[in-house]
């Protein structure tokens, strides 16, 4: 999603809520992109299915599309977007809900009828959803890496999830074939009982439903829980790894140092007042910064561990013609959709094969949706540092790249640094650091992805090309 400029009356208001700025939903595919891929892969994967999914225990619908949209820059998890919300506060997050589907539909409307990019924009979105203001500092698993391993732990979730739904017998089943539902049934309540889940929900959840609904599955909720119920909670579930597979799409997430810029932050003496577990809005600025020289109309060159070569395009341009703010969200027109949207299909398959057919299906090896991941091609684009260099170079100073960034990243950037010890320095110096120090993060994030890929999960999982490219990022 991109910003849209505010005047100098803004500027308080802009330094307060600058921890939003810094977020995840701020450079993400957009709402409407990742919705209408979403939508198109569950018509491909499963056309017989209802395309409403209706929430775990709410009463509010949502398709596929908006699930996915919605997974990770409006909820932390799935149970958070599942389950409703306290019953005293229907009114005010049922209207949440609805707006950021309303928002999302306008979008969608835009890209289907080939108009500018429509939409709400980020400061309606945050009103509607204030959570969206502090999931903006743990933006990390929407780049590189951290997408792709939020992906496999995601899919992987969800593929339970589709393993218990096959088991489940709903009645006529239990009337056709009784022992086998029956064997099936303690075959479910044993992977039930392994799992990490709980028991079962804290007294309060328990005695006092309309106040403090359930937020969380339990064991014994999961082993209650009817067929089409366990279903959804696949669809959710595969929902959340979706959003991120189709954020690694995205050319300026494909090689962002996001967790080495924030110990970049930490480790040079900024007094942080808006500290968070992950994220700062300064990281956040240093990010918008490397993000957007990946993140322009030109695109990368890219190949997958398919084969496939072809230029990726950045947030809010998936869906754009080449070289233009002009849409074409025609499935059959836009060949730059067809790949990730034949990794959401793909995705969803395996999903629905599990559902279908039990642990046969269940996939041995690599996931397949992550063949169509694409990564930079070697030898035929600049390093990441080279860009920077080659853009400090053509501007003609520290003054003009920081002008480069955002209305609001400038404002932010050299607001938040304003609050400093006296060994800082300048927001200029600053920068200047971080310039400086760009080469040893890239060498770090090549490090962290190396050590971290000896997972089994992981190596199991991940195409080997595509994690060789990872490990190989520049």
């Amino acid at each position: 999603m991109g910003f849209k400029h505010f005047g100098n009356k803004w500027m308080m208001l802009l330094l307060v809520c600058s921890m939003f700025f810094g977020g995840q939903g701020a450079w993400a595919f957009s709402s409407g992109e990742h919705a209408v891929i979403g939508d198109e892969a569950l018509k491909l994967a499963n056309p017989e299915f209802a395309h409403n999914i209706k929430g775990l225990e709410a009463k509010i619908h949502y398709t596929y599309g908006q699930l996915v949209a919605l997974s990770g820059d409006f909820f932390k998890n799935v149970e958070r977007l599942a389950f409703e919300d306290p019953s005293v506060l229907s009114e005010f997050h049922g209207r949440n809900r609805e707006g950021l589907k309303k928002c999302i539909d306008e979008e969608v409307h835009a890209i289907r009828t080939e108009q500018v990019y429509g939409g709400c924009g980020e400061m309606k979105l945050m009103q509607k959803r204030v959570n969206y203001v502090a999931l903006a500092h743990d933006n990390y698993s929407h780049f590189a890496w951290h997408n792709i391993k939020l992906y496999v732990e995601e899919h992987t979730r969800a593929l339970w999830f589709a393993q218990l739904a096959h088991l489940k017998c709903d009645r006529h089943q239990w009337d056709m074939t009784p022992k086998l539902c029956q064997k099936n049934e303690e075959t479910l309540h044993r992977l039930v009982d392994a799992s990490h889940y709980r028991n079962k929900l804290k007294a309060k959840y328990r005695r006092l439903p309309e106040l403090f609904p359930r937020k969380r599955f339990t064991k014994r909720y999961l082993k209650e829980m009817p067929k089409e119920k366990l279903i959804r909670t696949a669809l959710f579930t595969n929902a959340f790894a979706d959003h991120f597979l189709t954020d690694a799409f995205s050319s300026g997430h494909m090689r962002v140092p996001r967790s080495q810029i924030d110990e970049f932050v930490k480790n040079n003496a900024l007094i942080q007042s808006d500290e968070r577990e992950k994220g700062s809005s300064i990281s956040g600025a240093l990010t918008q910064f490397l993000h957007n020289l990946d993140g322009t109309l030109t695109g990368l060159p890219v190949t997958n561990s398919l084969g496939h070569q072809f230029v990726s395009r950045s947030d809010k341009q998936l869906f754009s013609k080449m070289g233009s703010d002009q849409l074409s969200g025609i499935v059959e027109k836009n060949p730059q959709l067809k790949l990730p949207l034949q990794a959401a299909h793909q995705s969803l398959n395996e999903v629905f094969a599990v559902i279908k057919n039990g642990t046969s299906a269940m996939p041995s090896g690599e996931y397949v949706a992550l063949r169509y991941v694409p990564f930079i091609q070697q030898g035929k684009a600049p390093s990441l540092v080279e860009v920077v260099k080659q853009r400090m170079a053509s501007e003609g100073g520290t003054q003009d790249v920081i002008d480069t960034m955002s209305n609001e990243m400038q404002l932010i950037f050299r607001g938040r640094l304003a609050i400093r010890d006296k060994n800082t320095g300048s927001y200029k110096s600053y920068f200047d650091a971080f310039v400086e120090a760009l080469p040893d993060m890239m060498a770090q994030f090549r490090a962290q992805i190396e050590a971290e890929a000896h997972s089994d999960s992981l190596q199991t999982r991940i195409p080997p090309k595509l994690l060789q490219a990872l490990k190989s990022i520049n």
